[in-house]
């Protein structure tokens, strides 16, 4: 169905809405990206409660398929006017503090990103040195297994072969980014033995990343030119919900990959029971710049229907969505809270010991599969297989 712009309203309604960079938002009513149903319903109505960009903004249910998505929602030369200058991914941070632990995806160990600056926690309490199996522990409560970094001597240009890379005359395996942010992932993988390209929308972050030295584009996946089949790997953390056209989105990255080359992907979990429980206040509806908000079963036929393989669905061991809705919960209802502002910087900036403090709750959650996020990790199929 042909979408259809909405002339500028006031009330639940607005459709023209001011950004914080003085342009103007325009939103335009869809069907559903996934199955192209015109039968929807709303969901939820919030506000823009991280930018600040005026109005109100819609989540709708698809009858059909069940999928939940932003609707209207913003226009394409309307998205980079969603994403202020604070926007926290776009920002250059530390990364959560804390000893990086393992994580198994598809059989194959692999280890996450985020080294700690300093010597880790248990390494500075004296008594605790020398405690049998600590360091093991302190790992494992901190391995939330968010954006694992599998390493590059584990693949071959050949796919299917796990064996490494045995001579320095053989190429690096190559892989994308896609959303890089201001690149520390890429950064990751190049530690890792990768050969790293990312691409990235926002102009800030992209000059930062290009400013440290890393490969980067400037624009969507759309407007990069790049060949087809010459990644082993592709990354898309926190990205999917995004993309106005998700199917096409993964479409595109299943023929950037190598016969068999991996997908990685991190989204929110709208299936969990955080969604349920904080209602509008839920951390990651984040309107209007998140359009898709996907379940296990929703992403698992989407990447499906795109020629995806060998799909594997990880709850994360992560309360970052957690603290950020009690945050925004307390911020609705004493705007003033210093205490809500402090919590709300968390999931941007998260702390050894505050991680530490929740792991037990976290691992307990994602073991009863109602993580509030999701990595998933995917292989191109064979031609046979592909959409």
């Amino acid at each position: 169905m042909a979408k259809e712009e909405q002339p500028p309203v006031s009330g639940d309604e607005q459709s023209h809405v001011p950004s914080l960079s003085q342009e103007m938002l325009i939103l335009e009513r869809i069907s559903c990206p996934l199955c192209g149903s015109t039968e929807s319903s709303v969901l939820i109505t919030s506000n823009d409660k991280l930018g600040g960009i005026p109005g109100e903004f819609h989540v709708e249910r698809c009858h059909a398929c069940g999928h939940r998505f932003m609707n209207p929602r913003p226009t394409l030369v309307s998205l980079a006017a969603c994403y202020p200058q604070q926007y926290g991914p776009h920002q250059t941070v530390p990364r959560a503090i804390g000893d990086p632990g393992r994580t198994k995806i598809s059989g194959q160990e692999i280890k996450p990103p985020g080294t700690m600056t300093g010597r880790p926690l248990y390494l500075r309490v004296l008594p605790l040195r020398y405690v049998p199996g600590l360091k093991k522990i302190y790992e494992w409560l901190l391995d939330d297994r968010s954006q694992p970094v599998p390493r590059a001597t584990e693949v071959t240009r050949r796919a299917g072969e796990s064996a490494p890379i045995e001579s320095s005359l053989k190429k690096k395996p190559r892989a994308l980014e896609l959303g890089c942010a201001t690149g520390q992932y890429l950064i990751q993988l190049q530690d890792a033995g990768w050969l790293a390209t990312g691409i990235e929308l926002g102009e800030r972050p992209a000059t930062i990343a290009k400013e440290s030295g890393l490969n980067v584009h400037r624009g969507t996946l759309e407007t990069t030119d790049l060949e087809t089949e010459q990644f082993e790997l592709v990354a898309a953390w926190k990205v999917i919900e995004h993309v106005p056209d998700a199917k096409a989105t993964l479409r595109r990255l299943n023929t950037l990959l190598i016969p068999g080359g991996t997908l990685l992907l991190s989204i929110p979990n709208a299936g969990s029971w955080e969604s349920r429980f904080f209602g509008k206040s839920w951390y990651v509806w984040e309107l209007p710049r998140h359009l898709h908000h996907f379940t296990p079963a929703s992403i698992r036929k989407l990447l499906e229907e795109c020629g995806f393989t060998n799909i594997t669905i990880i709850h994360q061991r992560n309360l970052s969505n957690v603290v950020g809705s009690l945050a925004l919960s307390i911020l609705a209802r004493w705007p003033e809270s210093r205490f809500g502002r402090r919590l709300l910087r968390y999931p941007d900036r998260p702390t050894t010991a505050t991680k530490l403090v929740l792991a037990p709750f976290a691992h307990l959650l994602a073991w009863m599969r109602q993580g509030g996020r999701l990595t998933i990790s995917a292989k191109r199929g064979t031609s046979e297989s592909r959409p």
